[in-house]
């Protein structure tokens, strides 16, 4: 097993809501939204582990804590075995060099005033590695191995000249120009067209194997997550509920909300058909996190006990853990709905 490269411990994030429609009157702040609860979550040398969940759900927050533009709450981040939690200066700018993001809009990550060469050659400019030449020279080669070519041309081009997966390809290049440990990527291929997002996913598979860097993978699609990742950690409302490696959670998933994850992700086998169970409501909560299991208020297996007591991590297999009161019956037997 290869060493862990990211370690996110207990990590809690609170945005508090001083500014609501009814602070204005009371004089008093709301009680903050929790956008992330006490998660913790490894990602390991080398490796891709995928966070996967509906919007709301805290995936892109995780993200922004790992690196570090966001500051957590509670709990710390660790990197390479440093804690870099409270990191500033110039130690923080050594941290980005080695931790860069991929955005989900790669329509607006590129300055639409930069030439692409001068985009994906900022951040060489801005930790001063370099000539002009040489910056322009390792540039030009980034560019030729995300398979934009000929690199020169595409070099002098501005965003407005390039297709969306052109861009993507760009903004990859952006990230990976500074030869970083880790990539976070923020639903890369989400805002793609559907006949360009595998080019964009074997081409990130690709330059994993070559370059050696761990991803941190944040997706809404389960069947994306499953291609590119080693272990997936699935997040309801701010807290994992189920992490797994990646075959082993798919094959015998034990929280019901994986399971209809997984029911969610299109039959591509010709005359199968699948029994659907409909998850009604919404993930957001704008009266906090419910009491009990967290999923319980759209849960089609809930019971009593699920209303009133927060269940703990029960493991399911080697490093497979599902936090549900019936985790070791969900994933012998599936899903089955409340009488």
């Amino acid at each position: 097993m290869t060493k862990p490269l990211i370690e996110l411990s207990g990590l809690r994030m609170v945005y508090e809501s001083s500014h609501s429609f009814m602070s204005m009157f009371t004089g008093r702040s709301g009680p903050g939204v929790t956008a992330v609860d006490g998660i913790s979550l490894t990602v390991r040398s080398g490796e891709t582990t995928a966070i996967v969940g509906e919007s709301g759900s805290g995936k892109t927050t995780t993200g922004r804590i790992a690196t570090l533009q966001e500051r957590p709450t509670a709990g710390t981040v660790r990197f390479d075995g440093e804690d870099v939690t409270d990191l500033s200066g110039a130690a923080l700018k050594r941290f980005r060099r080695q931790v860069q993001m991929i955005f989900q809009n790669p329509y607006e990550a590129l300055d639409p005033r930069l030439t692409i060469g001068q985009s994906v050659g900022e951040p060489l400019r801005l930790h001063h590695l370099g000539s002009p030449g040489e910056r322009r020279a390792k540039v030009l080669k980034i560019l030729a191995e995300v398979e934009l070519r000929p690199a020169e041309a595409y070099a002098d081009r501005y965003p407005a000249d390039l297709s969306g997966g052109q861009l993507q390809r760009a903004a990859i290049a952006r990230a990976l120009i500074l030869e970083p440990k880790a990539v976070i990527a923020d639903e890369p291929v989400s805002m793609l067209d559907v006949s360009v997002r595998s080019g964009v996913m074997n081409l990130m598979r690709a330059l994993q194997s070559r370059m050696g860097m761990s991803y941190l993978y944040i997706t809404h699609d389960l069947a994306v997550a499953r291609y590119m990742a080693n272990r997936i950690a699935v997040m309801y409302l701010g807290a994992i509920v189920e992490e797994g490696p990646t075959e082993q959670l798919i094959a015998a998933s034990g929280h019901p909300y994986t399971r209809l994850l997984i029911s969610a992700v299109p039959e591509h086998h010709q005359g199968a058909r699948r029994r659907r169970v409909t998850l009604s409501g919404d993930a957001l909560s704008e009266t906090g996190i419910p009491a009990g299991c967290r999923f319980h208020t759209r849960c089609p297996m809930a019971q009593p006990v699920c209303r009133s007591v927060e269940p703990s991590r029960v493991s399911l297999g080697a490093g497979h853990e599902a936090a549900c009161h019936f985790a070791t019956d969900v994933a012998r037997n599936g899903l089955t709905v409340a009488a």
